[in-house]
């Protein structure tokens, strides 16, 4: 995975030079907001796409009160009802995730990450190769809800 921002000349025309002259402004972890739409932009989910060590990742922000809020609300000074992820923009470089580069293929995440990896997951997109290498864990078996008698 090569990570090249925005190579098109018509769409870099329209980007600010600040973010194209400093690529750590892509590499935070930050809230994006377009009028009532708020998302985080969670890069410390996924680290190794951009050579870096991959740790455990924490659960990601949920904004589902955040997207029932629309336009329709007329009267709302946006800027002050955002203001807590505005400043998070405007710190941006204080959110920038711990980037230890990957040096050696077999150290591309925190020894704890697989173990993790192989409960939360997606272990399919493995290739077949890697899946086998990988030691097997079982998930925690837990008794049943409601056991017949």
């Amino acid at each position: 995975f090569q990570w090249t921002p925005y190579e098109d000349p018509a769409i870099r025309a329209v980007i600010p030079e600040e973010f194209l002259q400093n690529l750590n402004a892509w590499q935070v972890k930050v809230a994006l907001i377009n009028y009532a739409t708020v998302e985080m932009h969670q890069l410390d989910r996924v680290l190794r796409q951009f050579g870096c060590r991959q740790p455990i990742p924490v659960d990601p922000e949920v904004f589902d009160d955040h997207h029932k809020i629309d336009l329709r609300q007329l009267n709302t000074d946006w800027t002050r009802f955002w203001s807590e992820y505005i400043e998070m923009w405007e710190d941006q470089y204080a959110y920038i995730p711990n980037r230890e580069p990957i040096i050696v293929p077999e150290l591309a995440c925190v020894p704890e990450y697989m173990p993790w990896f192989r409960i939360h997951g997606k272990p399919y997109l493995l290739s077949p190769e890697e899946r086998q290498r990988q030691l097997r864990i079982q998930r925690k078996r837990h008794d049943p809800l409601n056991p017949i008698r």
